[in-house]
């Protein structure tokens, strides 16, 4: 456990060139991704950019939703704020102990935020979306100390875009 005796898990869907967004939005709408990413942190705590937030356009239901800032007068409905990683992830620690995942902390992003709380993260849940959009948002190279626990392959019914569910821990 990396942070506090909790697993830091990052939630992710990255084409192949590891792009994750494009000029603030996901590149791509895979329905079968994001009920995914829903069963993985629904009822649990997630910590993201405000960008990232602010791409979605509401904080996330059912999920105590941290955002990090610089901006000392920003505010969003539904949030909390912090001003630097480690606050975000401080300040979860009671949230996440009283939620439905008192184990996990979720990372969903951005690009920076990912980059800087690789080192503590435990398990990346990945979906490698086939496709090579050449977006502004990218995740981080995978550490070799992270090792592909499970993989599951699948298609688009509506867009024929072929994906894989992956798992990796340290």
């Amino acid at each position: 456990m990396a942070f506090q005796g909790l697993e830091v898990v990052h939630v992710v869907a990255m084409d192949q060139q590891r792009c994750i967004g494009k000029a603030n939005d996901l590149p791509w709408h895979i329905s079968a991704d994001l009920k995914h990413f829903k069963e993985i942190t629904q009822g649990g705590v997630v910590v993201m950019g405000r960008k990232t937030l602010e791409s979605m356009g509401r904080a996330l239901p059912k999920r105590v939703n941290w955002v990090i800032t610089r901006d000392p007068n920003w505010a969003f409905e539904g949030t909390k704020v912090a001003y630097s990683i480690e606050e975000a992830l401080t300040q979860a620690v009671a949230d996440v102990q009283a939620s439905e995942k008192p184990d996990s902390i979720f990372i969903i992003g951005g690009g920076e935020i990912f980059k800087q709380t690789m080192d503590i993260a435990d398990r990346l849940e990945l979906t490698h979306v086939e496709l090579d959009v050449q977006g502004d948002a990218h995740y981080p190279e995978i550490p070799a100390a992270f090792q592909k626990v499970s993989a599951e392959q699948h298609l688009d019914d509506k867009t024929g875009i072929a994906f894989e569910f992956a798992s990796y821990r340290k």
